[in-house]
């Protein structure tokens, strides 16, 4: 065997490797700092989608809107979902709840939908996580966002429909000094406030049970970040609300 020839292959091998994993993080670099610089200039905005809310056509379809973060904006229907419901998405990267809260009347209870689909917190959580000194006021405040947004949605005749938040998955080197895993014990208390919010026009999409179960931390299979859920696990929970809206679709027939 030509001994230097190879050592040079497994050399240019790694280069490879390594060329690949650096415009990866090179590109979700981009991404993080472009929806950070956008919240900066815009951190409470309720006319985002001013436009796009006078403009939403009459389909005689039922409307559901799905409101959130960045697991909101990434969220998957099914095809049949698709052609059941006019479905608005009216989530933002990098929002937490606070910040969402001020557009909720416009982007969700102006809009008369038939259901509501809410994704938010994980961003409230990891950030109380990383601050102590003001952990408790966020996790407050984020608890009441949420019982808020139930009520609200309820008191209009929709349905709410509340995903619990997915534990993020197992944190990468590069991201682990600026990580507390004090993010996995919030996430727990209050998913436990979400599934208390339970009721006969609040259905619970229990997320995190559905991809993490009785494990620490989200699967990797499930994970395209420490925060973001890949294809795979967006589909498995769009399995799921297939059969919440098939429920709120007939409870709304019923009801006329």
């Amino acid at each position: 065997m030509n001994w230097p020839a190879a050592g040079f292959g497994v050399l240019g091998l790694l280069c490879l490797l390594l060329a690949g994993a650096l415009a990866t993080a090179v590109m979700g670099a981009r991404s993080f700092f472009h929806d950070r610089s956008e919240l900066r200039l815009r951190p409470i905005d309720p006319d985002r989608f001013a436009d796009e809310n006078a403009s939403l056509p009459a389909t005689g379809q039922p409307r559901i809107v799905i409101f959130g973060d960045s697991r909101a904006h990434q969220i998957a229907v099914s095809r049949k979902a698709a052609a059941d419901w006019q479905v608005v998405n009216r989530g933002v990267s990098g929002e937490s709840s606070v910040q969402s809260a001020y557009r909720f009347k416009s982007d969700v209870i102006d809009l008369k939908p038939e259901a509501v689909i809410i994704v938010t917190g994980i961003n409230d959580v990891v950030a109380a996580a990383n601050l102590p000194a003001m952990e408790r006021a966020a996790v407050t405040n984020l608890k009441a966002n949420l019982s808020r947004f139930a009520l609200e949605v309820s008191g209009a005749g929709a349905g709410a429909i509340m995903s619990t938040i997915v534990r993020p998955t197992t944190p990468r080197l590069i991201r682990r000094p600026f990580w507390s895993d004090r993010v996995y014990g919030i996430t727990e208390e209050v998913n436990a406030h979400i599934r208390g919010l339970a009721s006969r026009d609040v259905l619970v999409l229990d997320a995190d049970a559905i991809l993490v179960g009785n494990k620490a931390t989200l699967p990797a299979r499930f994970a395209t970040d420490e925060i973001h859920l890949s294809k795979e696990a967006h589909d498995i929970l769009a399995v799921h609300l297939d059969e919440m809206l098939r429920h709120r679709l007939s409870g709304a027939a019923a009801a006329r």
